[in-house]
């Protein structure tokens, strides 16, 4: 027993986790012919498609890549099922095959990265919380020193003047020193 379109079961399921069931067929169906003359350009299409999809996969661009993918796997399951007859399918159908469960184990390594990070740069952000009260508690700290500082050259320069207009001189009120 041989298995067939195994391609279009797993891209269907893909990213589903679902077991896909194989379909049999027999292989005195097989006639040595010549690839269609449209074979080459289709095929660097498909396999340009899933280089696109791996590169988004590692760019964390899970749904985008698992659209390529499907989209991606059905044009390979079409192409598969019009060239089914022809000698050879069988090995082509194997690489894709391949490329397919690469992406899946891809997909897979990188959402557990992807998870990993976040939780480290959730820890950095707690550890640091500290240290960002800190610097802004600082921070604080000195505008308050400064608007002291810029008020009492205030009543400095204003000191002659304060007692003449107001008629008694400028008593300040400190809350922080």
């Amino acid at each position: 027993m041989t298995m067939r379109l195994p391609l279009l079961l797993a891209g269907l399921l893909l990213f589903s986790g679902h077991t896909a069931l194989a379909v049999d067929q027999p292989n005195s169906a097989l006639v040595a012919q010549l690839p269609p003359q449209d074979s080459a350009g289709r095929m660097e299409f498909f396999n340009r498609e899933l280089d696109r999809a791996e590169q988004l996969y590692d760019n964390l661009m899970f749904d985008e890549a698992d659209r390529v993918a499907d989209m991606t796997i059905a044009r390979i399951n079409a192409f598969l099922g019009q060239n089914r007859g022809i000698e050879g399918v069988d090995e082509i159908e194997a690489v894709y095959t391949a490329r397919v469960n690469q992406l899946r184990q891809l997909k897979a390594f990188k959402a557990a990265a992807r998870e990993q990070m976040e939780r480290d740069g959730a820890a950095n952000y707690d550890q640091k919380r500290a240290a960002r009260e800190r610097k802004l508690r600082e921070q604080r700290e000195h505008q308050y020193r400064m608007a002291v500082e810029a008020r009492r050259i205030a009543e400095a320069r204003a000191a002659r003047w304060w007692s003449i207009w107001a008629g008694r001189s400028y008593s300040p009120i400190l809350i922080f020193n």
